[in-house]
């Protein structure tokens, strides 16, 4: 017997009978094998990985360009993740004299897309040029980052200013009162507090001005003064300003005169109006030409002439006014003008 093979993707049996007897011979055809193999789409790689987490802060640095000593200044820092992935944020720290960081209460996580804000403030200790830095720290070093924080310090100066160290209320006939106005002003960088205001004088008296009273850098407030007197003759008082000022006690003189004699006595001065931007004039007197002259009236003479009316028979006056513009600013006496009563 011949058996030939043939190879191929399929495998048969030929045979051959060379001898006259029977043989009984079993053929089995065989599929062809295949080997584990997934067929894929061309170009086709899976899905892409998330991109990494990636922190942005905002500003970059920060400047401080107007602080004073003893006084708190703040910035808003916010950090944001523009990446993929979440990131922790572990620590915001601050690295300088008077410098914080608020609203950091510990490990904050950042979702993609999201931010958070923090404050930072500077509260100096010293004047000059300050420099110093705030460091965030997460759970993946290669975000870390720090930023730099400058600024020039002013030293803090607390002054008061009452504008005029002496109010005089001029002379008023008996029974009669006179009104003048003081402006306290804070004319120092940081806020100042009034602690106290004490006036003497049992002519004298005040509205306005309670304490405490804290007055901000450039601000001011008015104290309204009255002069009443209880007798003939001159009165003297002061008022007295307490506070946490360099100047910590301002001390103003105040005084003002009852006028003898028939209160009816009276005598007309005459003003002069020789420019724009004039709001009102003030009226002095004095018994002699070389002064010292008091002023007369409490608020501004709005018209052109003036009543004296707290004058004696017999005696002479001397008189000069001053002018008053729209901001407060006084001229210079006038030339004197004489008055003689008979």
């Amino acid at each position: 017997m011949r058996a030939d093979f043939f190879r191929g993707s399929e495998r048969a049996a030929k045979i051959s009978m060379h001898q006259p007897w029977a043989l009984g011979l079993a053929l089995t055809a065989v599929a062809p094998l295949l080997v584990g193999c997934v067929a894929m789409p061309a170009g086709d790689n899976g899905p892409a990985p998330a991109a990494a987490a990636e922190l942005k802060v905002t500003p970059s640095s920060i400047s401080f360009t107007s602080a004073i000593v003893g006084v708190q200044n703040s910035q808003t820092l916010q950090l944001s993740n523009t990446g993929g992935t979440a990131l922790t944020v572990t620590g915001i720290i601050a690295n300088g004299a008077g410098l914080s960081v608020n609203g950091f209460s510990g490990s904050t996580q950042l979702n993609p897309g999201t931010s958070a804000t923090f404050g930072v403030a500077l509260t100096p200790k010293t004047a000059g040029t300050f420099s110093g830095t705030v460091s965030i720290l997460s759970k993946t070093a290669s975000l870390d980052t720090t930023l730099p924080v400058n600024g020039e310090v002013a030293g803090a100066e607390r002054q008061i200013s009452v504008g005029q160290p002496n109010v005089n209320f001029g002379t008023v006939s008996a029974g009669k009162s006179a009104a003048q106005t003081l402006t306290l002003t804070n004319t120092g960088n940081t806020e100042v507090t009034v602690s106290k205001i004490a006036l003497s004088g049992a002519s004298f008296g005040m509205t306005g001005g309670g304490t405490p009273l804290n007055l901000a850098s450039a601000q001011s407030v008015t104290l309204d003064l009255l002069f009443s007197p209880t007798s003939a003759g001159t009165s003297n008082g002061t008022l007295t300003i307490d506070s946490n000022a360099s100047n910590s006690s301002v001390v103003v003189r105040l005084s003002g005169s009852e006028a003898g004699g028939s209160p009816s006595s009276e005598l007309s001065v005459g003003l002069t109006s020789n420019s724009g931007g004039i709001t009102g004039y003030n009226v002095y007197r004095a018994g002699s030409q070389l002064g010292p002259f008091s002023r007369l009236n409490g608020s501004l003479v709005n018209g052109l002439t003036y009543t004296d009316d707290a004058v004696d028979a017999g005696n002479t006056y001397y008189y000069v006014t001053t002018a008053v513009d729209s901001e407060g600013k006084e001229s210079v006496y006038s030339n004197w003008a004489k008055a003689v009563l008979p």
